[in-house]
């Protein structure tokens, strides 16, 4: 089983860097001097999706599992929607900046504020589709609330909190995107190594046994030092031009650690309402592409976050 575990996470790892790399010499980076425009997230974007539709399938039989039954296609369409509308609003400042030369700061609050009024209105498009799907559904008083209430909780857990991995990458690049998949993983690793080696004390025996309070300070220790490895060798020998902020990857690994966990958490009290233990069976060794993403999706806004604020490095000039 630990064997199992450890290919399969690798070959996912492995999988992630070929998609950045090609994402990142297929987009606009390599192709300027040939005058063919890409944008940013072409390869990255398209797989999500694709991740999001299998996280959506698996949220929905989790829901189901708990005795509320939304309609499937409003929580698939909401989800995609939100998340490629993310995306566009990015692509359609990408394009005024690279093509047209509009003097828009990168990762600036014009561009942050401009991609989140997409997100926002989409979300809301996504509801008002979930209301209009439930009232055309409707025959008899029962159920309707507690349903609507699954496809809207669908939608903000899966839809909105994806909308700050694209937010992330496309505001600040791969670099930025790694950054929160290395330190939640490492967390992840420290966790289940440092709980298995010499946990005692559980943190959450009714939510999830197998958490120690022991594999959750590994699983800092673990994550500060992906991050420590991360920030101060990695991005300074790719990105000389990136400063590390002093100690920012202690505050970077510790923050987004901690968020991380909550986020493992929370796909843990989910499941444990539904009676089930695993999202689902579509990676072997780990679940469902739940149990992989569920740590990133809460730790994705508040890396976000992070680097908005100027918490972990900074372009200097």
């Amino acid at each position: 089983m630990l064997s199992r575990r450890i290919t399969v996470g690798f070959s996912i790892i492995v999988l992630l860097l070929m998609l950045c790399y090609l994402d990142f010499h297929i987009g606009p980076y390599s192709n300027r001097e040939h005058k063919i425009w890409l944008p940013r997230g072409v390869i990255l974007v398209p797989f999500y999706l694709l991740c999001v539709v299998f996280l959506s399938r698996e949220v929905i039989r989790i829901l189901n599992a708990a005795g509320l039954h939304p309609l499937s296609w409003t929580v698939y369409l909401g989800n995609i929607l939100i998340v490629m509308n993310s995306w566009l609003a990015n692509v359609f400042q990408q394009y005024h900046l690279d093509v047209r030369g509009t003097q828009i700061s990168e990762g600036g609050w014009h561009w942050a504020a401009t991609a989140s009024l997409f997100a926002l209105l989409s979300i809301a498009f996504a509801v008002m589709i979930s209301f209009g799907a439930e009232m055309r559904r409707y025959s008899h008083p029962g159920g309707v609330t507690i349903n609507l209430a699954g496809s809207i909780f669908a939608i903000s857990y899966l839809g909105l909190l994806s909308c700050f991995m694209i937010q992330l990458y496309m505001a600040y690049g791969v670099m930025a995107l790694l950054s929160v998949v290395i330190v939640t993983k490492m967390c992840d690793m420290g966790a289940f190594f440092v709980g298995k080696a010499i946990g005692r004390n559980k943190m959450s025996p009714d939510l999830s046994p197998g958490k120690t309070i022991e594999g959750a300070i590994g699983g800092i220790l673990f994550a500060c030092a992906g991050a420590w490895i991360w920030f101060v060798v990695i991005v300074p020998l790719y990105y000389p031009s990136r400063v590390s902020v002093l100690y920012g990857w202690v505050i970077f690994g510790i923050v987004v650690a901690l968020a991380g966990m909550i986020g493992d958490l929370a796909g843990s009290l989910i499941k444990r309402d539904g009676h089930m233990k695993d999202s689902g069976h579509s990676v072997p060794g780990f679940g469902g592409v739940l149990d992989v993403f569920d740590s990133l999706l809460m730790a994705a806004p508040t890396a976000y976050f992070l680097w908005a604020f100027g918490f972990v490095c900074y372009a200097q000039h």
